[in-house]
């Protein structure tokens, strides 16, 4: 499968690395008070299962924590089958559906596109074909600011509360 495309890739840019914990909670220690990161925004996906939280270095870079909620759920599963660390590497796009047929026009096979919230669109390459890393390629029509705002759900005190 090799890339052939305009610009050199579908990716504008990495958006963020993704971990699943049992806990936010536990983690906050190691990422604001040892690694320096700084709450970016965080919310409750009841209906899927989980909660998350962003957090961002100097710099830029983001990682965000995942833990789930309720009683099942995707990532409840992934924790008991694969427990705590690495769960997803996000890649912003621009028309995410366009990058979605460029993808499959190369060969490879997106999973579980989900295009129905302008403010979060995203599509999966599984980790059968990429070395073991789920990779979520993501799309929102809002501002980088105006995301923040739209998913500033919960403060780090509820969170840490509610973990």
């Amino acid at each position: 499968m090799g890339w052939k495309t305009s610009g050199g890739g579908i990716a504008d840019r990495l958006d963020h690395v993704s971990i699943a914990t049992w806990k936010i909670a536990a983690m906050v220690p190691l990422i604001r008070d040892v690694l320096g990161a700084r709450y970016l925004m965080g919310a409750t996906e009841a209906a899927q299962g989980f909660r998350w939280a962003q957090f961002q270095f100097p710099g830029g870079g983001i990682i965000e924590l995942l833990e789930p909620v309720g009683s099942d759920g995707f990532l409840r599963d992934f924790l008991k089958t694969r427990r705590e660390g690495l769960h997803h590497v996000t890649l912003r796009v621009r028309d995410i559906e366009a990058r979605m047929r460029e993808l499959e026009d190369l060969g490879w096979r997106p999973v579980k596109p989900n295009f129905e919230n302008p403010a979060w669109k995203e599509v999966f390459l599984h980790p059968r074909e990429t070395h073991g890393v789920l990779i979520q390629l993501a799309e929102s029509e809002l501002p980088y600011a105006r995301e923040i705002e739209y998913y500033q759900q919960l403060d780090l005190e509820e969170l840490m509360a509610s973990s």
